[in-house]
């Protein structure tokens, strides 16, 4: 089976000479974009539940200021986080800016390497 590269698919409005480095940026940091390019999506791992549920806090605070928001799934020991823009729909420059407060929030909640995480079992 062939692969491919997604490109990013940016909202209509979105300027894609900007957007397009910035997204390159994002993808060096460990961010991917999702299945159709509309959206970034990235894993964050904690030593402990309570760092994850608080990094998840930090998140809910900003998008809740911003009114833009993830879709998050919380595990024992990590954070998936996806952020997409609904109306218009595409990859936007919220969707960036709220990318980066993810990798600095995790960077202050004590965020550690894939592998690192806290799993379940004794």
């Amino acid at each position: 089976m062939a692969s491919y590269k997604v490109e990013p698919s940016f909202a209509e409005g979105e300027d894609a000479a900007q957007l397009g480095p910035d997204t390159e940026t994002l993808q060096q940091q460990g961010w991917a974009l999702d299945p159709d390019g509309m959206g970034v999506t990235k894993t964050f791992y904690f030593k402990s539940y309570f760092k994850a549920v608080s990094f998840v806090n930090l998140i809910a605070s900003e998008s809740s200021a911003k009114k833009h928001h993830p879709t998050m799934t919380v595990r024992i020991g990590s954070v998936d986080v996806h952020w997409t823009t609904h109306r218009p729909r595409g990859l936007t420059q919220k969707d960036i800016a709220m990318a980066r407060h993810c990798d600095n929030g995790a960077g202050l909640m004590g965020a550690v390497e894939p592998g690192h995480g806290l799993k379940c079992g004794p």
